[in-house]
């Protein structure tokens, strides 16, 4: 019995229901931060002992049996699920300040916990179920205090159609490898995760949903939700290529994932022109931003994985610093319309929303020009139109971000003082690109040697 991976399991679950009755005290996010931050250091203090040789196959511990099926450790999975908590304690930090962030701490610990159980447990038929649960649970948090009810029902029906997708592509993978040969199985499975990763992440046509969580609602409840899915489903079609190896050796898989990627990247950009309100903006920028890392994975190489995998992690400071500015840019306004705040009344709620939309758009001096710089590059060899349009959505973007500031408002209401809080957030944000930044080099090595053990199994070819 491996009883530290139980105990990281059980961990999650058992912390709702006391974090629970916390929800309404100024308690509650930081008992949820730490327990997340205590999750990171348990992966990486316990000794884990390796129990297999090959290096592809590296098992941290023995696997644990659960109800007769199987859930192991890797290498590799310490390294996501850390990502995974380290975040999640941020955001609930990020959520400390507002109060109608409340339902974020139990629901946001239950979802990580359900995320985990399924990223770990194999076969991938019965991860699914736990993955489809989180996903469905996290419509809870999207409320609020009574908002964001459009944005939450719209998300709540594509999270279920999605669910179902990815629930009968586990049939139809299963039944293609139990028949070899048939071609009916493997289109239909192919078929079926591209709708999952359509209704999930938000692809053109059905990217409705992630606008309206980021213009209405709970901010930093949105941001948990969007992360969780665009991250969590980024390893989640890793272990499908494991369970399946033959997906990944598919003429058209690299194909389909590269054009889930420019259709999230160049249509973003085109209709972010028509939205008016931050809200609106920062969901096209963070579709965009979403969709250059889905294209990178989808190049099928080192190069492509450690790109992928490095816009992920850096984007995650930019979307805690857009969730703040939108929550505080709701506290002061007292509403969740869209409506501009004078420089000279939030000029730190200004910095952090033009701060973080320029490093989700990946422009200099933020970490992320890097990897759409190196992207851009490579395109250019052998696609140059669409290096350009990589180029171009980036200017569409800050022009759309440009002319929401500068927009005169249509009527003057009645503001409420800036929270004290974004000072120091927007100090400490600031610092932490810079951090992010200067540190770049040593953490891209870091993922470089992760993409390459992901392509030496033949997770993507």
């Amino acid at each position: 019995m491996n009883f530290p991976l139980l105990i990281l399991l059980a961990v999650p679950f058992l912390t709702v229901p006391v974090v629970y009755p916390l929800r309404r005290t100024p308690l509650a996010a930081p008992f949820a931060a730490a327990v997340a931050a205590a999750l990171v250091g348990f992966l990486w203090i316990v000794p884990w002992p390796l129990s297999a040789a090959r290096p592809d196959q590296n098992t941290l511990g023995p696997p644990l049996v659960l109800l007769g099926r199987t859930l192991r450790l890797t290498e590799t999975d310490r390294w996501v699920l850390s990502v995974l908590w380290g975040s999640a304690a941020l955001m609930f930090l990020t959520a400390w300040p507002f109060r109608f962030e409340r339902r974020l701490y139990p629901i946001g610990m239950a979802a990580g916990g359900l995320w985990m159980l399924g990223l770990l447990l194999r076969p991938i038929s019965l991860g699914t179920f736990f993955i489809g649960g989180a996903a469905l649970l996290l419509a809870l948090t999207l409320l609020g205090e009574g908002h964001g009810m459009e944005g939450a029902t719209q998300y709540l029906i594509a999270a279920s159609l999605g669910f179902l997708a990815w629930v009968t592509a586990a049939w139809a993978a299963e039944q293609a490898t139990l028949n070899p040969g048939q071609p009916l199985w493997t289109t239909l499975t192919v078929v079926l995760i591209g709708m999952a990763l359509v209704l999930w992440l938000g692809v053109w046509p059905a990217y409705r949903w992630v606008l309206l969580l980021f213009a209405e609602g709970a901010p930093v409840g949105a941001a948990f939700t969007v992360f969780l899915l665009n991250y969590g489903t980024w390893f989640w079609l890793l272990a499908w290529a494991q369970e399946f190896p033959w997906l990944s050796q598919l003429p058209g898989w690299s194909a389909s994932l590269q054009t889930i990627g420019i259709l999230m990247t160049l249509s973003s950009a085109v209709l972010a022109l028509a939205e008016r309100g931050w809200g609106a903006i920062g969901g096209y920028a963070w579709l965009a931003a979403s969709g250059l890392s889905w294209l990178a994975l989808g190049l099928g190489t080192v190069e492509g994985v450690h790109l992928s995998a490095w816009t992920l992690g850096i984007r995650m400071i930019a979307l805690i610093g857009l969730a703040f500015a939108l929550a505080a840019h709701r506290r002061m306004s007292g509403s969740t319309e869209s409506g501009r705040i004078p420089l000279h009344h939030g000029p730190w709620v200004i910095a952090l929303l033009l701060g973080s939309g320029m490093a989700l758009m990946d422009v200099p001096p933020f970490a992320g020009f890097t990897a759409r710089w190196a992207l851009t590059r490579w395109l250019t060899l052998s696609h140059p139109i669409l290096a350009l349009a990589l180029m171009g959505s980036v200017g569409l973007l800050g022009w759309a971000l440009w002319r929401e500031l500068l927009t005169p408002p249509k009527e003057t209401t009645p503001l409420r003082p800036m929270p004290r809080s974004v000072v120091w957030f927007g100090i400490a944000w600031w610092i932490a690109e810079l951090l992010l930044l200067f540190s770049g080099p040593w953490l891209g090595l870091q993922l470089k040697a992760l993409a390459e053990a992901w392509i030496r199994v033949r997770l993507i070819e």
